[in-house]
């Protein structure tokens, strides 16, 4: 088996072998200083042969791996944004890796050192509900979909584009879908990024539009054949996929959908479009934790959870649900009534749980007050015993025996009294 093609059958993902294997094609052609025949992310079948080739002739040259490194390091620095330079260079380490080539500890330490540092460059878009709608406007039905799929349930774009029917169900009134992702699936050939399942939603709008593509999707798909050149196969209609298309097929019809609806623009650096499906997953989490979702929940719907929060903050499903529709008409762009009802309802829960505060206040009030008119019924119990004390201290010199004999009779006979 071929080297390149070897390294990159490893992987069940499909979007690790397109990064690794573009990881590896950058390398290789910038040792042998060779140029590519086909253009933009596809390759031609005459470059892998080529490339094949290259790959062969570099692990038999016996050729100085640290240099080499160090100088592509300095390469992608120059022609890569930082992640995507450093991606690239622990691409070629596995590659190598793979090829029975191990670095030294300490030629790994200078490789290392002359990493390109750094994090994304590219100037982002800040997308507003306004840019989105406008966007939605310019798309197909499949792009549609995907997008509100995307923006109502914080999914990664290879995560969506991975999505079988039986992974979501609908509800019975069809107003949010469960979307359950699979962490790892030997049947699917495919993992998530941190290979732990995980529950999500989608919501009313996604699934409106999502019902809408499985109507067309077949005949879409037959069309797309016809069109392919051969890129297709009539096979590929029976995909399980809901979005049977990769990752390279979506970004160009985002990148058309952009330029139809006048969103399109690169950025001066590195050539990248300021808005993409990462933005996304991004509104999603932004939106959901401005409407007041705890962040635990936000984590868990994307798949930002460590091992100490799954094993010690897990949640039930119908609690995730809950959550989820709290902030659901936050992230609706069509309907803007269902977020004014939301703020009609978080308002009316505001109104009620300041009267019961009022509530609680007066309670604590009448009770005080009760205390207050026990504390001065004692005072004036207090103060009738000392005018009686006060009363007797004075007439006390003035009393002759017989006085006494008649107070000595009376306090018996009340003594009398009690004791009965």
């Amino acid at each position: 088996m071929a080297r390149i093609t070897g390294f990159l059958n490893q992987y069940n993902n499909s979007g690790t072998r397109h990064s690794y294997s573009s990881g590896v094609n950058a390398f290789l052609s910038y040792i042998y200083n060779y140029t590519r025949k086909s253009e933009g992310q596809r390759i031609s079948e005459e470059d892998k042969k080529q490339l094949e080739l290259l790959a062969d002739r570099y692990v038999f040259e016996g050729r100085d791996y640290e240099k080499d490194l160090i100088d592509f390091s300095n390469y992608c620095a120059q022609k890569y944004a930082p992640t995507s330079g450093r991606h690239y260079v622990a691409v070629v380490k596995e590659f190598l890796s793979y090829n029975d080539i191990e670095l030294t500890r300490k030629q790994e330490k200078n490789v290392r050192n002359k990493t390109p540092e750094g994090g994304t460059i590219t100037e982002e878009a800040d997308l507003t509900k306004e840019m989105v709608r406008q966007l939605l406007n310019a798309c197909d039905i499949r792009l549609k979909a995907l997008i509100l799929v995307l923006i109502s349930s914080g999914v990664r774009i290879g995560e969506a584009l991975n999505i079988h029917f039986d992974d979501i169900k609908f509800s019975d009134d069809g107003t949010y879908g469960i979307l359950s992702l699979r962490g790892v699936s030997k049947t699917r050939g495919h993992k998530l990024k941190n290979r732990y399942s995980r529950v999500t939603f989608i919501n009313k709008e996604a699934v409106e539009v999502l019902q809408q593509w499985y109507k067309v999707r077949r005949s879409f798909i037959e069309i797309s054949c016809k069109k392919s050149l051969g890129r297709w196969e009539p096979s590929d209609i029976d995909d399980e996929r809901i979005f049977p298309f990769g990752i390279s097929a979506m970004g160009a019809s985002f990148r058309t959908a952009l330029k139809r609806a006048n969103l399109f623009e690169q950025d001066k650096e590195t050539g990248r479009a300021s808005i993409h499906y990462h933005l996304f997953r991004k509104y999603f989490i932004t939106t959901m934790t401005y409407s007041g979702i705890p962040d635990k929940f936000v984590n868990f719907y994307v798949g930002h959870l460590g091992e100490l929060d799954r094993a010690y903050n897990k949640q039930s499903k119908d609690k995730l649900l809950e959550m989820y529709l709290k902030g659901e008409p936050h992230l609706r762009i069509f309907d803007e009534s269902a977020l004014e009802i939301a703020k009609t309802q978080e308002e009316i829960r505001e109104t009620k749980d300041r009267v019961r505060d009022i509530q609680l206040e007066n309670l604590d009030m009448k009770s005080k007050l009760q205390d207050f008119d026990k504390m001065q019924t004692k005072i004036q119990e207090l103060e009738q015993r000392m005018s009686a004390i006060n009363s007797l201290d004075k007439v006390s010199s003035n009393l002759k025996p017989k006085d006494h004999e008649a107070i000595a009779k009376i306090i018996i006979e009340i003594q009398k009294e009690e004791g009965n």
